[in-house]
């Protein structure tokens, strides 16, 4: 039944994930495997079969409508639906080169849609986003305008823009109010004990994580500890558990105590919201329980399998989703792994119950290893003492956690002292997040070879080849501690790796830099200046105020003496600009115009920089295609020269601005070039040619909706001499003095701390 399960959990992956031609390949691959055990192999086959059939007649049904066939044209639509999720504020973000606000995001399915004053009765999921707060629960019934765009989201049709009010149609069920009431009781319960203990809580025991600062939320998943804030089978067993232990005392026959245990949980399943991971978690929990009520392990097994192709032929977009993978891998690892590792420590120690809560966090830690890895190419040397140290407070957190949500709507003042006595247990495992967090963890390639590697070293350890892992594992610190670890001890020029957005560090020795913009995202910068190590920046240059190139200021300014700014004279987009002077505090800011210059001495050797752009008057040019072509022009220039090493650099110049630049310049052959716009089409070629750069940079983010960089501006780079070197496809890139190159984790053997 495992077998089956796996089978039919692959087909629907395959139809997820590869295109059609590969999808037949696959399969054939497996028909051809699976020819010893002809039987065996025609029932795994059709299983394959079943999955991806699956699969692909879902896709068919998003993909192939009435409101899919005219999302290109970005349409307004009305439409009437039923809210499926609880409305959650989205994080601000950076798209392209705007700052986006946060907003509300939901789920929905639709039963009509009115495009153009057509009126079609249609049943489809969407997504839906509002810039205002959204007052409805899952199970009503609501009417809204919007625009309708496509999306890369498998399980919805559209992402529906909404900028007007809601509707409400109809009330949602008695159960769904209800539980929504007892949601809203216990949030507010848990705010007023307030700290980040308080908002832990409601993550812990009904998976809302409303509460939570985005900080601590990036802690708990850097240790291994987020889990514990999604409803997951745990959860389930916990409250399983208790519920069996209390109706002991009310009733004397089994199948009662079963009952009334199975109706209690499927309330909890409304309370914390019946979507696709609550559900996972659900069924997943169900197979724990039943194997440890029978005692039998073979039962367990077929249970699994059994699960699986239930969840993945009920939902097969389950098969693509990391967290579907995790949940099987814990499950398996506690039903399979955990009775031995208990055994072992059990006689190891002497004491069972230590055993049993080593046992499980440690064998779930092993199965979801190789998950994590190719999800994320970050493993934590402390998860599993975090888990261990966290795992004796979860279940009184959730058992009193979970009378205290129970009883919030009809006695508030016992669910707050209720919340008071479990709030001391809640600070132990924010402790434990704070400071586990500050600890190193292991970066390996996020591909699936960082899978393979962890499914190696469990090999080797289930065969017990000590010699084998011993000399894994000296391999591994000879890498990590290789001189060969970007960015290189000599390096002079880094372009950090900052997704959409640009980020370029000019070393000065002694652990100073000049920076010119930050990017998007203050994690990114920030990891990236402690690789470089760079405490000091004597200059920080903002080319211009677009959110890329200004949003992570904080980053860079955290825990870092910053000198002076230098900043554009055109100050649009004024909400960027105003957070970024607002930033600068006390530190001295500067309008940089052409024709300044300005000589220091660094341990790097004298430094020039000249400011070759914008003038002291603003410049009006045409307008190119995309946003902001005023906003761009008005980047700054410079001509920066450390040692023997020139750079230039000029934000997101265009083609009129870059060609004005070089009538009032006179522009010779640099070092290194910093591609102006990300790479984009619209360059202009007389200035390629003019500086004839041995390294040209594309500071671009993976995947874009740009097209950055265009193949013809790459071509254009190439045929004066310039070596093309891009962060979406090369990371995080470093120059030395001899214009030696090195790339951070794009090579495949690159293991190292972060």
């Amino acid at each position: 039944m495992l077998a089956l399960g796996l089978a039919i959990w692959l087909g629907a992956a395959i139809a997820g994930i590869l295109e059609a031609p590969w999808s037949f390949i696959a399969i054939l691959i497996a028909i051809a495997l699976a020819q010893i055990k002809r039987s065996l192999a025609l029932i795994l086959i059709a299983a394959v079969l079943t999955g991806s059939a699956g699969s692909a007649i879902r896709q068919i049904g998003l993909t192939h409508n009435f409101v899919a066939r005219v999302l290109v044209d970005k349409p307004t639509v009305e439409i009437v639906g039923v809210l499926k999720t609880d409305p959650t504020w989205s994080k601000p973000k950076v798209i392209g080169s705007r700052f986006r606000s946060k907003s509300m995001t939901m789920l929905a399915s639709i039963s009509s849609v009115t495009i153009a004053g057509e009126t079609r009765a249609i049943r489809l999921p969407v997504r839906i986003t509002s810039p205002k707060f959204v007052k409805l629960i899952p199970g009503e019934k609501f009417r809204v305008t919007g625009v309708a765009f496509p999306t890369e989201e498998k399980r919805v049709t559209a992402l529906i823009a909404t900028q007007g009010s809601f509707l409400k149609l109809a009330d949602a069920t008695f159960l769904q109010r209800l539980s929504a009431k007892i949601r809203d009781s216990f949030r507010r319960s848990a705010q007023s004990i307030g700290g980040a203990s308080g908002a832990l809580i409601p993550g812990l025991v009904i998976g809302d994580t409303s509460l939570e600062e985005q900080s601590f939320v990036t802690d708990m998943r850097r240790v291994g500890l987020s889990h514990l804030t999604a409803v997951s089978g745990a959860n389930f067993a916990i409250i399983a558990a208790f519920l069996l232990w209390l109706s002991l005392w009310i009733f004397k026959r089994v199948r009662s105590r079963l009952i009334l245990t199975s109706v209690v949980l499927v309330g909890f399943i409304f309370l914390v919201r019946p979507s696709p991971s609550v559900l996972r978690a659900s069924v997943m929990s169900a197979v724990i329980l039943i194997a440890k009520a029978r005692g039998v392990k073979a039962d367990s097994v077929p249970s699994l399998g059994l699960a699986i192709a239930f969840l993945i032929l009920m939902d097969p977009f389950q098969a693509i989703d990391p967290g579907f993978a995790l949940s099987v891998a814990a499950t398996a690892g506690i039903l399979l792994l955990a009775p031995k590792i208990q055994s072992y420590f059990t006689e190891k120690f002497g004491h069972e119950k230590f055993a049993e809560v080593l046992a499980i966090p440690l064998s779930a830690t092993i199965m979801c290893t190789p998950v994590i890895l190719a999800i994320s190419g970050i493993f934590s040397l402390v998860s599993i003492p975090a888990n261990i140290l966290a795992e004796p407070v979860v279940a009184p957190i959730t058992i009193v956690g979970f009378i205290a949500a129970i009883l919030s709507p009809l006695t508030p003042a016992i669910s707050h002292l209720l919340l008071v006595l479990i709030k001391p247990l809640a600070q132990i495992i924010v402790w434990i997040s704070n400071f586990a967090s500050d600890l190193p963890v292991l970066l390996l390639p996020k591909s699936y070879l960082g899978a393979v590697i962890a499914l190696g070293v469990i090999a080797l350890i289930k065969l017990r080849k000590w010699s084998a892992l011993a000399f894994s594992g000296l391999a591994t610190i000879i890498i990590i501690l290789l001189p060969g670890q970007w960015p290189g001890k000599n390096w002079e020029v880094a372009n950090c790796n900052v997704g959409q957005g640009d980020g370029l560090v000019i070393n000065l020795g002694n652990n100073e830099a000049i920076v010119i913009d930050v990017g998007p995202d203050t994690t990114l910068i920030d990891n990236c200046l402690k690789d470089l190590g760079i405490t000091k920046i004597p200059l920080l240059v903002l080319s211009h105020f677009h959110a890329d190139h200004v949003h992570g200021l904080s980053g860079v300014m955290s825990g870092r003496k910053i000198s002076n700014i230098w900043v554009t004279n055109y100050g649009e987009p004024k909400s960027e600009r105003d957070t970024a002077f607002l930033l600068f505090g006390d530190i001295p800011n500067h309008q940089a115009v052409s024709g300044e210059h300005v000589e220091f001495s660094s341990a790097k050797g004298p430094v020039t920089i000249s400011v070759l752009w914008p003038g002291k008057s603003v410049q009006e040019f045409a307008a190119m295609p995309g946003d902001g072509s005023s906003i761009n022009n008005s980047s700054i220039a410079l001509l920066i020269t450390v040692g023997g090493l020139q750079i230039f650099s000029a934000g997101d110049l265009e083609p009129p601005a870059q060609e004005a630049l070089m009538a009032s310049s006179k522009i010779s052959a640099v070092d290194i070039y910093k591609v102006s716009h990300h790479g984009s089409a619209y360059q202009y070629q007389p200035l390629m040619s003019a500086l004839k750069p041995k390294v040209a940079l594309i500071s671009v983010g993976a995947g874009n909706n740009y097209g950055h960089p265009a193949a013809n501006t790459i071509s254009a780079l190439e045929s004066v001499g310039a070596k093309v070197m891009r962060t979406d496809q090369d990371g995080a890139i470093a120059v030395d003095s001899t214009l030696k190159i090195r790339t951070k984790r794009a090579d495949w053997w690159n293991i190292s701390w972060g």
